[in-house]
């Protein structure tokens, strides 16, 4: 269940990301919520190329995450995000410097191409004396194989990307942050539908794609995503492909958050000094992380080291396990998101490792860190709680009933007398007939209102009201 006063638990992330989030918080007035989601994704998209989980049991995890905040506009989004993102920022922005610096390349290729003619110009005068051509042949093939390339380009960040753009770019890099701070489109796009290929990279299995025009093997993808979105193409989405979204997993490997509007009176402007120590210590972090594991990818060492649990660690994850059946059966917390359920303690395990890697805690992980995730999972499971019931058709008429209600109220204490087909008038604009007749039906079937008739026509009454028709 939901609460309204249900505050993202920030100290659960680890002293480092935690530091981070409550600092930002402070010094730009936004709700907790949103820099400490931004911190913690930004610091999965750093160590997900360096590490892996080792569940017991289980084969190891990746640690990707991807995360979806559905907030208002005006909520601070970009303002309590970006310092957590500027890190990948600034190691893309070198890794493009780099790739554009070519002159290097450039002078090679001249000198190769003028060796191809020198060679070619050999193959001409052996044909001419009719001279045996097959050694030249073996000197031209041996160079065309050492032709100079360029070094594929490192795309570690990517905004609102095509599903072919991402294939392309994992598959000459295998780790990658997607950072939208209005992913309606993405969400209602292309990549919103592509759950075959979302699905497997969360994963962290190998994916094969050929169409016509283009063939990409992408080998172990790591993959985080950060994204914002607004309320109304949220439940746009959920209408479309909320079911299919469910049934193939992808709600279950998303961190959903569903944030309230911010009040005056909600979060009372921090008072304090502005610090400026916890945000500068997290981006060197982040920095030494993304920049350390291209040095060892570029010197050939690719493999992913696995982090175990300790002894209480492993036995909390068995019975971590063991409650996640619970919380699926008629009464749980997730009756009826048996798909949620199931990926509910490998979501643990990941910010287990997270938050054990990034804050550079020593040995293995603790039984102790693995509760401070599971806090964080439990958050986010309310979330998504809250947000399908919000979005569900159900409720929307619920909440169209009430407003209608309100509506046709004021309409008959100014003396109004409203006939069924008057609705449309009353209603917002934006309600087409459906929707109009589905609120109606509500407050019908609700016993909140009827239909009285006077004079053989037929007309709205709210029961909650006195009669203002004559019987």
């Amino acid at each position: 269940m939901y609460l309204p006063d249900d505050p993202y638990p920030v100290l659960s992330s680890g002293p480092l990301i935690s530091s981070a989030a409550i600092e930002h918080s402070h010094n730009t007035d936004t709700a907790q919520a949103i820099p400490a989601i931004a911190a913690m994704t930004s610091a999965a998209a750093a160590v997900q190329d360096h590490f892996d989980v080792q569940r017991p049991d289980l084969a190891p995890s990746p640690i990707a995450m991807i995360s979806f905040i559905c907030a208002q506009s005006g909520e601070g989004k970009s303002t309590g995000a970006k310092v957590f993102l500027e890190p990948h920022e600034r190691v893309q922005m070198q890794l493009d410097e780099q790739a554009q610096d070519l002159h290097e390349l450039e002078a090679s290729r001249l000198v190769w191409k003028e060796e191809l003619a020198h060679k070619r110009s050999e193959v001409r005068r052996l044909l001419a004396e009719e001279k045996s051509t097959a050694q030249a042949q073996a000197a031209i093939v041996a160079h065309l194989r050492n032709e100079p390339k360029a070094p594929p380009q490192i795309q570690l960040l990517y905004q609102n990307p095509t599903p072919t753009g991402l294939r392309r770019g994992l598959a000459a890099w295998p780790s990658g942050f997607i950072v939208s701070m209005d992913a309606g489109q993405m969400l209602n796009g292309a990549m919103g539908k592509d759950f075959d290929f979302m699905d497997s990279t969360w994963d962290g299995d190998t994916n094969r794609s050929a169409t016509a025009e283009h063939a990409f093997t992408i080998y172990g993808p790591r993959l985080s995503a950060l994204s914002f979105v607004q309320p109304l193409p949220t439940l746009r989405y959920f209408k479309r492909r909320g079911e299919e979204a469910l049934d193939t997993g992808f709600s279950a490997r998303v961190e959903w958050a569903y944030l309230l509007p911010k009040r005056a009176n909600d979060h009372p402007p921090y008072s304090g000094p502005k610090r400026h120590i916890a945000v500068p210590a997290y981006q060197s972090r982040t920095s030494y992380l993304l920049e350390e594991r291209i040095r060892t990818r570029r010197a050939g060492n690719k493999p992913r080291r696995a982090i175990p649990f300790t002894r209480d660690g492993a036995a909390y994850f068995r019975d971590l396990r063991q409650r996640t059946v619970s919380m699926s059966a008629p009464g749980g917390a997730l009756q009826h998101l048996g798909g949620y359920a199931a990926k509910l303690a490998e979501r643990v395990a990941r910010y287990a490792c997270i938050i054990h890697t990034f804050n550079d805690f020593p040995g293995f992980i603790n039984a102790e860190t693995l509760a401070h995730a599971e806090c964080i999972v439990q958050w986010h499971s309310r979330q998504f709680v809250r947000m399908i019931t919000e979005t569900s058709p159900q409720t929307r008429a619920q909440h169209d009933a009430m407003q209608l209600e309100q509506l046709i109220g004021h309409a008959i204490y100014r003396g109004e007398m409203i006939r069924l087909a008057d609705l449309s008038h009353i209603a917002p604009p934006d309600w087409g007939r459906p929707r109009r007749i589905q609120a109606w039906q509500v407050l019908q079937y609700s016993g909140r209102a009827c239909l009285r008739q006077f004079r053989r026509i037929s007309y709205v009454q709210l029961t909650s009201m006195p009669q203002l028709l004559p019987p």
